[in-house]
């Protein structure tokens, strides 16, 4: 229940987060020591930016450099053969004007005689509970919550096929996009699945389900439809896949038919074959806001989801509103009411209010103040954080089809990473 107190923590800044948080947390700005000295059993550190850290002996030794395999980067110190209790260093000093910590132990301490620390490395792995709040803060900046008047399909970040396959800072944009809106378009995309293959692989390894790889959503006649996304019919934001343990991280949607004219509206009034976009993010800041004890439910209660098909039959169980481990970091929203597995977990007292909650949370997913439709045209692909924006349709009369795939969540922000030299993101530095 510890979950369900907590309050979602939301972004500091607006306007250049992405940029900043990264510089603070790259090493961009080098940190320097001003002072080491052993204090309470602990080494304490003073830094120049004025923040003071105190770390015990046995996680500085655990955490010496030089352990480390020269080419794997793994650890190669074992650390169930240390001692909690290992004595303070008998030797601190500061080199190279604070660049530097240098600890030396006696032979008889049972720790390594000499190690040496990076200063920049000791500051952004402080585990003091400032820094770790700051490490938060400045994660949660690189995010843009937003409703339906925040984003439109002008306000979406752009980036062109022949960029994302050609320039590597094209395609870090993109992602950047992905981690401050959750939502990238992606512009000139070719309009077969094989020539869409090599675009999407940019951000990861294709993620194979029972769907296959690459798919395409095509309308099927009735007695083939497995799944409502083969219909013509307007589909509710939801998240995908939500009866997977491991949900893939982006879903892309590659716009390669599509139906009616750009204005012409369906029988519910609605722009025709439009796709709907929803930031659960900013649902669920307004949700602890405006319906707390459903928030409270919500983040604390998980939900059964399963898919059965010939041959198929996969089921998860996962609280809706999920954070990043330690933190009050939202990690994901995952909700899809089409995919909800019977609800026989819950107890008694529990089913009304289960009712009740789940009105409010699908009326705030259906209202107009969330939901940015954005009617793709051939050619365009929207790219989508499925661990945070929901997507659905409106309904179509003609022929209507999007090529799609998934990616990992694990290898499109190690993707991410790996462009912005080791840039990190939330609770994983």
């Amino acid at each position: 229940m510890a979950m369900a107190l907590r309050g979602v923590h939301r972004r500091a800044t607006r306007v250049g987060g992405l940029g900043l948080a990264r510089r603070a947390l790259s090493g961009a700005m080098a940190a320097r020591v001003t002072r080491a000295v052993v204090a309470n059993d602990m080494v304490e550190i003073a830094f120049a930016d004025g923040h003071m850290a105190a770390f015990h002996p046995v996680w500085l030794v655990d955490h010496d450099p030089a352990t480390l395999h020269p080419t794997s980067l793994q650890r190669q110190l074992d650390s169930a053969t240390l001692d909690p209790a290992l004595p303070v260093p008998d030797a601190i000093s500061v080199q190279d004007n604070g660049a530097f910590v240098d600890l030396a132990w006696t032979a008889t301490s049972g720790a390594p005689q000499n190690v040496r620390f990076d200063a920049d490395w000791l500051r952004k792995h402080s585990y003091a509970p400032g820094a770790r709040k700051e490490r938060s803060d400045a994660l949660c900046a690189m995010r843009h919550t937003w409703r339906a008047a925040d984003l439109d399909k002008n306000s979406v970040t752009k980036v062109s096929a022949s960029a994302i396959l050609e320039d590597d800072a094209a395609l870090r944009r993109g992602l950047e996009a992905l981690v401050e809106t959750g939502v990238l378009l992606v512009t000139d995309m070719p309009t077969t699945m094989e020539a869409t293959e090599p675009i999407v692989r940019r951000f990861g390894p294709v993620r194979e389900t029972f769907y296959g790889g690459i798919w395409d959503t095509a309308p099927k006649s009735a007695e083939q439809v497995n799944d409502t996304a083969y219909t013509k019919d307007g589909l509710h934001c939801h998240t995908d896949t939500c009866y997977l343990m491991d949900s893939p991280g982006l879903q892309l949607f590659n716009c390669v038919a599509q139906s009616g004219v750009a204005d012409g509206l369906n029988a519910e009034g609605q722009i025709e074959g439009a796709t709907k976009l929803l930031d659960g993010f900013k649902l669920i800041e307004d949700l602890q806001v405006r319906h707390p004890e459903t928030y409270e439910f919500f983040a604390s209660n998980p939900l059964k989801w399963h898919c059965i098909e010939d041959g198929v039959f996969v089921k998860s169980w996962a609280p809706v509103i999920q954070f990043e481990p330690g933190t009050t970091v939202l990690r994901q929203f995952r909700y899809n009411n089409y995919d909800l597995a019977p609800i026989d977990y819950l107890d008694a007292d529990q089913i009304q209010p289960y009712y009740r909650h789940t009105k409010v949370l699908n009326d705030m997913l259906r209202s107009d103040e969330y939901i940015s439709y954005v009617r793709l045209n051939v050619g365009e692909m929207v790219v989508i954080d499925n661990h945070r924006v929901c997507h659905g349709r409106t309904a179509f009369t003609g022929y209507r089809n999007m090529v799609g795939c998934y990616i990992g969540r694990d290898d499109w922000r190690s993707k991410l990473r790996s462009l912005s030299g080791g840039m990190p993101l939330v609770n994983d530095e």
